[in-house]
């Protein structure tokens, strides 16, 4: 990484601690809506299928953990990403009409999304430890990563081309959407018809995998992910280096 990228990364992280809001997102959101999810919910029994054709039977009150955890991150994430790309658009061009070339200015902007993304997966993780311990941890994580990549990826996308009220609207329905109703095992045994066709399709699958199934089936899930991520950050990558130019 050039000096000036490694400068642009250090002003972005800077102007992010200026934000309190960020704070609090990342870490008293997933802990009281994990904390008072898991708490609130009984016991009830429930069976539901996994990667692999196998069913399992479960309680309501152990998938609220890990469910809770992968909602908390995608909803924050996003949310910073809304709030990143906002916050990019409105100061990375002056850094553009300093010297700075765009890619770096938005490399910056890149590494402040990962970063949140793994405070506010290890703060979630941290407290759905407390309750609930999956048969595997390291699916789990993974699947917590991807989702929150992937949807700071979505709220970037949507900071970038709507304002910010728009943009959060928008980002916290498909993230209510696809997580919390259609991705979710508490309303479906086996995933819906359309599911697949989401980005919290496979993170979701390759997490429920990791937390109630001790042999890992969810390989075609976890490429999946990838390849979600992987698009996604190509596109905010280019998307925002052409807005920056423009406004250049």
């Amino acid at each position: 990484m050039s000096s000036r990228a490694l400068t642009a990364t250090a002003m972005a992280f800077r102007d992010q601690r200026r934000r309190p809001l960020v704070l609090i997102l990342l870490v008293l959101v997933p802990t009281y809506v994990i904390t008072k999810a898991i708490v609130d919910t009984r016991a009830t029994p429930r069976q539901i299928a996994l990667p692999g054709h196998v069913w399992i039977t479960t309680t309501m009150k152990a998938m609220h953990g890990p469910e809770m955890a992968k909602i908390s991150v995608a909803f924050v994430a996003t949310l910073v990403g809304v709030f990143v790309m906002q916050s990019a658009l409105q100061g990375d061009r002056r850094l553009v009409l300093a010297g700075f070339r765009p890619g770096e200015a938005m490399l910056a902007r890149l590494a402040v999304l990962v970063a949140a993304t793994v405070v506010v997966v290890a703060v979630s993780v941290l407290v759905t430890a407390l309750f609930f311990t999956p048969a595997q941890w390291t699916p789990v994580i993974a699947a917590l990563v991807l989702v929150g990549l992937i949807y700071a990826g979505i709220g970037a996308l949507a900071g970038a081309l709507l304002d910010k009220l728009a943009a959060t609207y928008l980002i916290l329905f498909l993230a209510m959407t696809d997580l919390g109703v259609v991705q979710s095992p508490m309303f479906h045994a086996t995933p819906a018809r359309l599911a697949f066709l989401l980005p919290g399709y496979a993170p979701t699958r390759v997490m429920l995998d990791g937390a109630f199934s001790h042999s890992f089936d969810a390989g075609g899930e976890l490429l999946l992910s990838l390849g979600w991520l992987a698009g996604l950050s190509v596109a905010v990558y280019l998307l925002l280096r052409r807005v920056l130019r423009a406004r250049a």
